[in-house]
């Protein structure tokens, strides 16, 4: 349940940050382009942890 929520959250920051970009910037706004960064981010924001955890020498001697 919070990988969906966490997705969900991500899109919709995704998407208010590509408009207030995209207005600070004077370009038109693109909520696919927003959507496919958000989801970037969040996907990124799941594996962060796993591949943090290969990288712990704690880790590694505990096991």
């Amino acid at each position: 349940m919070r990988y969906i929520v966490t997705l969900v959250w991500g899109i919709l920051l995704g998407e208010v940050v590509g408009f207030l970009v995209s207005a600070l910037a004077g370009s038109t706004f693109d909520p696919m382009l927003s959507m496919v960064v958000g989801l970037a981010f969040a996907v990124i924001l799941f594996i962060m942890p796993v591949i943090m955890k290969h990288f712990d020498p704690e880790a590694t001697k505990k096991a």
